[in-house]
């Protein structure tokens, strides 16, 4: 059995992530077919406050380029809210506004958007992409995107702006290419770093000669380096720890 969404809302909620039915609102349409609230019950009982968002709305009409990461693409992945996982579901990640959006298609065949409740996500991935939901030295909690893992563990906060466009009649702004900030954390010590000087002024200073050396050899570039380049390079930093440590 199939059920009509409603026409238009404001706030929504996400009925199932899982089967990809579609959302309802404060107000049943008027075709509702029985069996709708026993469908919901059934897939997460009395808390759906876990699948509750907003209705996505276009702010920047008149802007060119987009706020997304990856290219602006949905992307197929899974979120964890409040430590509920769902799975095979659409997602964007928007790097302007800071926030995740899940897309589904409606029986109408319409694709529709949700701005989920970030303060609610622990944590998401997009393809191989993992994002989590952190806060570092007691800033507000941001998405970052986390590569590595032991005693090596590198955070990615990424960011787009808007900035005016002069003279164009079409648009009144752009998206700027995005930017990343990088955290690494090593041995449970977290620290920023900037450049390939500052990554490896973090390592004691009997590992520095062979850390800038691992880095000149990989060419690192961390402005530009894919995720799989990233991770490449820190599970050979951290071999390299150990063999030191080792000796």
């Amino acid at each position: 059995m199939r059920l009509n969404a409603p026409a238009a809302l404001t706030t929504v909620a996400l009925v199932s992530l899982l089967f990809c039915v579609p959302v309802w609102g404060q107000q049943l349409s008027a075709d509702y077919q029985p069996g709708y609230p026993e469908l919901v019950d059934r897939a997460y009982g009395q808390d759906q406050e876990l699948v509750n968002g907003m209705q996505y709305y276009n702010h920047h009409p008149r802007s060119l380029g987009n706020p997304y990461l990856l290219e602006g693409f949905v992307h197929q992945g899974s979120v964890s809210i409040r430590g509920v996982i769902y799975n095979n579901v659409w997602l964007k990640y928007d790097i302007y506004a800071q926030q995740v959006e899940v897309e589904y298609r409606t029986l109408n065949g319409a694709d529709n958007q949700v701005v989920l409740v970030g303060v609610r996500v622990d944590e998401f991935r997009i393809g191989e992409h993992l994002f989590r939901n952190l806060s570092f030295n007691g800033e507000p909690e941001l998405f970052y995107q986390v590569i590595g893992s032991g005693r090596m563990i590198c955070y990615i906060s990424w960011e787009k702006k808007l900035i005016p466009r002069v003279s164009d009649s079409r648009f009144t702004e752009e998206y700027t290419a995005p930017k990343r900030k990088y955290l690494l954390e090593l041995d449970g010590e977290i620290s920023e770093f900037l450049s390939k000087k500052d990554f490896v002024k973090l390592f004691p200073e009997d590992n520095r000669k062979k850390m800038k050396k691992l880095v000149r050899q990989n060419s690192m570039q961390f402005r530009i380096a894919s995720p799989a380049q990233l991770n490449l390079f820190l599970i050979a930093a951290s071999n390299l720890l150990n063999e030191d440590q080792q000796r």
